[in-house]
């Protein structure tokens, strides 16, 4: 009778093994295959601004929706300050390899992807993109008594070794209180 105990509990345990094994690597392809969203995440949508400082004092304003992102007044690779760009969202499987290349098809592409942590990565297509790129997740900021929503951009810039990160506000009013020299954020 023990032999028969042990025996099944052998059998049962290689079978799980061997289902674990075969299933394993099936259900990680699954989820690498479909790495990009389809529609930017609901907590990060809206317009936000950030207060800024360079050659003089301006908002820059992100707009995203379900499936576009707009940024205005932004500066590109260059330098050079660019009124307005919009992104439509598109997905794919690798998100690093969806911004190589160049064609007037894909300039205004952009993708997202869930990272650790609760951030949304987002790509913009095409070589020397900056526009709308980066790291976001929704925080909170205490403002005149009441908690409000900040989207952040994490690791925006790294200046000797300091990174620096922009923060966007539901308001105006809110990105020159939290900013009013215009600086990058610590």
């Amino acid at each position: 009778m023990r032999m028969t105990h042990i025996f099944s509990a052998l059998m049962v345990a290689t079978t799980i093994g061997a289902t674990a094994a075969i299933t394993g690597p099936a259900t990680v392809q699954a989820q690498a295959a479909k790495t990009s969203l389809a529609a930017f995440p609901k907590s990060i949508r809206g317009t936000w601004y950030h207060y800024e400082e360079n050659n003089g004092y301006y908002y820059k304003t992100v707009t995203i929706g379900a499936k576009t992102m707009t940024v205005k007044n932004y500066f590109d690779a260059f330098g050079k300050k660019k009124a307005k760009w919009t992104g439509t969202l598109h997905t794919t499987k690798d998100q690093e390899n969806f911004r190589e290349g160049w064609s007037n098809k894909k300039l205004h592409w952009t993708s997202a992807k869930n990272v650790k942590d609760g951030y949304t990565k987002v790509v913009a297509y095409g070589m020397f993109m900056t526009n709308g790129g980066g790291t976001y997740k929704v925080i909170h900021k205490t403002y005149k008594g009441k908690s409000v929503k900040v989207l952040y951009n994490k690791a925006v810039v790294k200046n000797w070794g300091k990174q620096l990160a922009d923060h966007y506000y539901q308001t105006k009013a809110q990105a020159k209180f939290f900013n009013p020299v215009g600086a990058l954020h610590k």
